[in-house]
């Protein structure tokens, strides 16, 4: 079914061209192995120009997109061990980002660091989208991030709007086989730290996390998008937003989504708050950080 309220919001971003896309994503992808000696040096190329295919090319929702209103980001993989010719160990880093209504401006929606990929490629075969099936842990972990955002994009536009992508994130992780559940750090519901792509999608999916769901679509629908109009209007829902994400970190302390919501805005936080009155930066302060306690110098300049 079409989102009606994206397209619209969308529509007046700019200009409106005459051919639409398919395609959901505008991702930039870089795939590098810096200071490892590759068994085979092609690896490395083929694996970037099939990342970028994957998701640029591939369609995965119902709705139809103009090429204005693709999901801006950028993917990066870096390997970092080589386990044999064909068995890799490395780091993704996953970054969106949405353009603000009535501006030439873009907010950033996701940025998440996956430090325990291990996936097996050989140059040649397929990376394949994967539903309700599993062919390798390399097309899992991309489909898993491929859906995840998608449901954080569509949260920003509609309140609980990215429910049916993280159900398909889930649905992935539950095609996984057993052995692959238990035994990857990726995905192991064991992960003392609590930081892996399992908890990240069995967070956002309960009902503990609705409010900081809901504050996501409040802080960009009706902050960013409503600055237009009135920038300390929507600077005010946005504190309201943060209070919100404050609460459910002390209620649920130590949780992988503050801390990524964290990572994602702490910068913009800082911009837009950078200019408000000396009560509003004291209470944004202490709010990032109670959630961010390791970053006292980003959030130095709301003292």
């Amino acid at each position: 079914m079409k989102n009606i309220l994206r397209l619209s919001i969308l529509s007046f971003l700019i200009i409106l061209v005459n051919t639409s896309s398919a395609q959901e994503f505008d991702l930039e992808v870089k795939v590098g192995a810096p200071g490892i000696s590759m068994t085979n040096e092609n690896i490395v190329p083929a694996l970037q120009k099939q990342l970028f295919e994957f998701f640029n090319s591939n369609t995965w929702t119902d709705d139809s997109f103009q090429d204005h209103e693709r999901i801006q980001g950028n993917i990066q993989l870096t390997i970092k061990e080589e386990v044999s010719p064909t068995t890799f160990k490395g780091q993704l880093v996953v970054q969106t980002s949405r353009p603000v209504f009535n501006s030439n401006t873009s907010t950033p929606i996701m940025k998440y660091v996956d430090k325990n990929i291990t996936f097996s490629y050989d140059g040649l075969q397929n990376i394949r989208i994967s539903t309700d099936g599993y062919s390798d842990n390399l097309s899992s972990t991309l489909s898993f991030f491929a859906y995840f955002m998608l449901g954080m994009d569509y949260d920003s536009f509609a309140p609980m709007g990215g429910d049916p992508y993280f159900d398909q994130a889930f649905g992935l992780y539950n095609s996984l086989p057993a052995s692959i559940q238990r035994g990857d750090g990726g995905w192991t519901q064991d992960d003392k730290r609590q930081q892996n792509r399992y908890f990240l999608i069995e967070n956002i999916r309960s009902p503990k996390f609705r409010r900081m769901r809901e504050a996501t679509y409040n802080y960009h629908r009706k902050g960013m998008d409503k600055m237009y109009v009135d920038f300390n209007e929507g600077r005010a829902v946005i504190l309201e937003a943060l209070t919100d994400v404050g609460r459910v970190n002390k209620e649920i302390n130590n949780t992988i989504l503050p801390q990524m919501f964290a990572d994602t805005k702490r910068l913009e936080i800082v911009e837009i708050f950078i200019t408000a009155d000396a009560d509003q930066k004291t209470k944004v302060r202490s709010i990032m950080l109670s959630i961010d306690p390791s970053q006292t110098i980003a959030y130095r300049e709301l003292r």
